[in-house]
C-alpha cells in the first residue's frame, strides 16, 4: 500500500512537471501551437490500454493485438516528438521553446510509461 501511494505521489509530481515545462514553452514564448501536443498525451496511452484490457494473454506466443497497440502507441509518440520538430523547422517556435517542449515530450511520455510499470496488473496478489 505504501509504495502504491508513493507511486501516486510520484506519477502526479512528475505529470506536473511536464505541464509546467509545456505552459512554459507555450508561455514565455507567446505561442500556442505547440500546446496542440496533449492530444498526443491523450491518444498514446489508449491503443495499450486498450489492447491490455482486451487481450486474454497479455505476454503469451504471439499476441498480434497487444504487437499492433505497441506499434500504434509507438507511432503516437514519434509524431508528438515530430509535430514539435516541424513546428522549430517551420521557424514556428523558437530553439528556447522546443528544447522546453521536447524536454515536456519526454517527461510525460516517461511518466506514462511509468503508469504503466506501477500499475501492472498481471498479479493478483495483494498486501
Amino acid at each position: 500500500m505504501r509504495s502504491m501511494i508513493s507511486g501516486i505521489i510520484g506519477l502526479s509530481f512528475a505529470f506536473s512537471v511536464g505541464v509546467l515545462l509545456l505552459s512554459l514553452g507555450c508561455a514565455i514564448y507567446h505561442n500556442w501551437w505547440p500546446a496542440f501536443v496533449v492530444i498526443f498525451y491523450v491518444l498514446a496511452p489508449l491503443p495499450y490500454a486498450l489492447a491490455k484490457r482486451y487481450s486474454q494473454d497479455s505476454y503469451s506466443n504471439s499476441n498480434c493485438g497487444l504487437e499492433v497497440a505497441l506499434f500504434l502507441t509507438a507511432v503516437l509518440v514519434i509524431s508528438a516528438y515530430g509535430y514539435i520538430l516541424v513546428l522549430a523547422h517551420h521557424e514556428s517556435i523558437t530553439r528556447g521553446a522546443l528544447w522546453l517542449l521536447v524536454s515536456a515530450d519526454t517527461v510525460m511520455f516517461s511518466t506514462i510509461l511509468a503508469y504503466f510499470i506501477v500499475f501492472n496488473d498481471e498479479d493478483d496478489f495483494s498486501y
